[in-house]
């Protein structure tokens, strides 16, 4: 039989197979803070043949497996554990969970034009009070080759603070990707004007727990 772990926490697994008997298996990690995943083989009965499979999600590119002192490539989808197991066996897989860059199907006007921040499976996002003093959030730009550090569960980069243009009633809010020499419409402001700042980001589901805020997830990039 075979085994499939899909969701990563810490804690004691003691899974009840169809004859009644019992594998247990204990998870280390601190998943999506870190993407290290320990699992160690308590206890399998010798009656039994049992596989392991964990799933590897799909923006995992760069993912590792080590079982039996060796250590292999993970693509994202499922990765088997080589071999059944036995009591005392230790498996490790490696996630990259550092921040990266997603974008927005051009197809959505709302979003055409903007990228998203997500680190491991959380999304961030850029709350108001994460601001500098008199900086609105429709002021920002994310450029597309920003480079993103990690910051505490979220991200941290330098973004451009635009000086906003003169509204047109039926424009859309973003240009695309190929037009980041220019805005939509042809709206540039003015380079020279404009200033860069380090901003953070937290993941979403965070939103709010400082105060009343504004927030943004998809930011309109350069």
């Amino acid at each position: 039989m075979v085994l499939t772990l899909a969701q990563y926490a810490a804690g004691d697994l003691d899974v009840v197979l169809d004859d009644g008997e019992t594998v247990s298996l204990r998870v280390e990690t601190r998943y999506p803070d870190d993407g290290h995943v320990a699992i160690h083989v308590v206890d399998v009965p010798p009656s039994v043949q049992v596989a392991l499979r964990l799933r590897v999600p799909h923006w995992a590119e760069g993912a590792t497996l080590t079982a039996g002192g060796r250590t292999h490539p993970a693509e994202p989808g499922w990765a088997a554990v080589p071999g059944a197991l036995s009591a005392g066996d230790a498996v490790q897989l490696q996630i990259p969970v550092q921040p990266r860059t997603t974008t927005a199907d051009p197809r959505i006007d709302a979003v055409r034009g903007t990228l998203a921040v997500e680190r491991g499976p959380l999304v961030l996002c850029l709350e108001s009070v994460d601001l500098p003093d008199g900086v609105a959030l429709e002021q920002v730009r994310l450029p597309s080759t920003a480079p993103l550090a990690p910051e505490g569960d979220g991200a941290r980069v330098d973004v451009r603070v635009v000086a906003l243009p003169d509204e047109r009633p039926g424009a859309l809010p973003f240009g695309t990707l190929s037009e980041a020499s220019g805005s939509h419409g042809g709206e540039v402001p003015d380079r020279a004007g404009e200033a860069t700042a380090q901003v953070c980001l937290v993941p979403y589901h965070r939103w709010a727990e400082r105060g009343p805020s504004t927030m943004r997830i998809f930011l309109p990039t350069t």
